[in-house]
């Protein structure tokens, strides 16, 4: 049995079951999650628990945009035979985080995300946070970090049209806070456009995570318009919670977002190969 990493969590067991639907069994009755609960937790879990769990579930039933699972009053069953594997990732993710046996593979959360952001804008999109692509690493043994942020934010406002003015002066600032830029240019390719300056957490620290510094990138580079933050997580985040995180970190793309965006399929083959490859490694781990 997958194993349920917090079992006094409304949030994490919600994610337990789609993620036990997804890949064990088609369905799970109230019974057989009251079961699994005891058996994690070592006591018999409350009816108020299970019923939060339900109606999570059922809220979450109602904000994805095509019919993953669906929750009748004893039991919640899966929808559809195969899973996309960026449902599978996210769900992975939200409920074991980035160490131990789901480490992830450099930027795969980023790229994903990047993808999902080219479709809300139609626009493009790249990864940009640190560290940098594999054909920058050579440069960062041989100059200074602070040289080569430096690059690589004039690299960002030359690709934008817009002015580079300075870098961090500090090599521990590196990416100062973006992993992605996301921007819907213009036909002429002049300054002044739509850009998303965006923050990924792909681990359990999400909630303690600073917002993108917009003050000190308004110095970095003189944008035509001012830029959009945005925050990038594989967990479903909570009603209550919801205002005030888009409040704090801006346009939100949680799990519910990135799965809706990428209804259609993943355009870049080898993200979709990377991600299916992990996925089926995660899962053979928590099966062992």
């Amino acid at each position: 049995m997958i194993s349920i990493p917090d079992p006094n969590s409304v949030t994490r067991v919600a994610d337990w079951v789609e993620l036990s639907i997804s890949v064990a069994n088609s369905s799970l009755s109230r019974t057989a999650l009251t079961s699994a609960l005891e058996m994690s937790g070592g006591n018999e879990p409350s009816e108020t628990l299970i019923a939060s769990v339900w109606h999570e579930l059922e809220r979450r039933q109602h904000l994805y945009s095509r019919p993953l699972y669906r929750v009748e009053d004893r039991t919640v069953e899966r929808e559809t035979d195969e899973q996309p594997p960026e449902y599978l990732a996210c769900l992975l993710l939200s409920l074991y985080g980035v160490q131990g046996d789901t480490q992830l593979p450099p930027k795969l959360f980023e790229r994903l995300t990047c993808e999902a952001v080219r479709y809300y804008l139609s626009g493009l999109a790249t990864v940009f946070g640190w560290p940098f692509d594999p054909e920058d690493r050579e440069s960062v043994e041989e100059e200074q970090q602070e040289l080569q942020i430096k690059r690589k934010i004039r690299r960002l406002a030359e690709d934008l049209g817009e002015r580079f003015v300075e870098a961090p002066l500090s090599p521990f600032k590196k990416d100062r806070g973006i992993d992605i830029v996301g921007w819907i240019p213009f036909r002429e390719k002049r300054s002044g456009q739509v850009v998303v300056l965006l923050q990924c957490a792909a681990g359990h620290n999400w909630v303690i995570k600073r917002p993108v510094p917009l003050d000190a990138w308004r110095e970095y580079i003189h944008w035509g318009c001012c830029p959009i933050i945005a925050f990038s997580i594989p967990c479903i985040i909570s009603e209550r919670d919801w205002h005030d995180t888009s409040k704090d970190n801006g346009i939100l793309f949680d799990r519910v977002r990135i799965v809706n965006l990428l209804s259609e399929g993943i355009r870049d083959q080898a993200l979709n190969q990377d991600l299916s490859t992990w996925v089926q490694q995660q899962l053979a781990n928590l099966e062992d």
